[in-house]
């Protein structure tokens, strides 16, 4: 990632019946333009399709870094901007990257420490670096339903997660920052298909 600052929104362009911000910024340094996408939509099924959760989320964007509304962004042409530019997308903000794991990584044990545990609406995210790039291994307690293209709570299945992640870890979820920095040992296991996971070692018990 590298972040270039004090680039000029030159234009905005809206597309997808006004529901896509296409804002195009001027690296007068470099002689280049950088694009960054702001979508209110979400792709399902082949096509772009409305999503309130999106939507706001979107909106939210324009307000804080823009200060105005998502139609209001032509307004905000002639300003400067910080962009973060990453290997396959602009953006203006920072953005995590999750690294996967590969087949080739099976089998093998990393050392490594935990940098983060996330608590989001369905899931526990533990983030850790190894070769400096970031894993993660995750706990899930929600239920997508196919039909519907929605993820929700399952009760009985958070319940059981939370005690997973108390035996497992020893600290309770909402204590879960504790374990930032705690050394961990990760194995890399197959999953489903093309897919791997990194197994945490469970914390031995503490001493009494």
């Amino acid at each position: 990632m590298e972040k270039r600052e004090n680039l000029e929104l030159v234009n905005v362009a809206f597309e997808n019946n006004g529901q896509k911000a296409v804002l195009t910024f001027l690296d007068k340094e470099r002689a280049e333009v950088r694009t960054v996408n702001f979508n209110r939509q979400v792709y399902r099924d082949n096509k772009y399709v409305a999503d309130d959760t999106k939507a706001e989320k979107v909106d939210t964007w324009c307000r804080d870094i823009f200060g105005c509304e998502f139609t209001e962004l032509p307004s905000c042409v002639g300003k400067k901007y910080t962009v973060y530019e990453y290997d396959d997308f602009n953006s203006l903000f920072e953005v995590q990257i999750i690294t996967k794991f590969t087949k080739d990584q099976v089998g093998q044990i990393y050392q490594t420490a935990i940098d983060e545990v996330v608590l989001d609406d369905y899931f526990i995210k533990i983030h850790y670096t190894i070769d400096g790039k970031t894993y993660e291994s995750k706990q899930t307690f929600g239920t997508y339903l196919q039909d519907m293209k929605q993820w929700f709570v399952d009760p009985l299945k958070k319940e059981k997660e939370f005690a997973k992640f108390e035996n497992k870890y020893h600290v309770k979820v909402e204590d879960r920052d504790q374990l930032v920095g705690h050394p961990i040992m990760v194995e890399v296991k197959p999953a489903f298909g093309d897919h791997y996971w990194g197994d945490i070692k469970k914390f031995p018990a503490r001493k009494k």
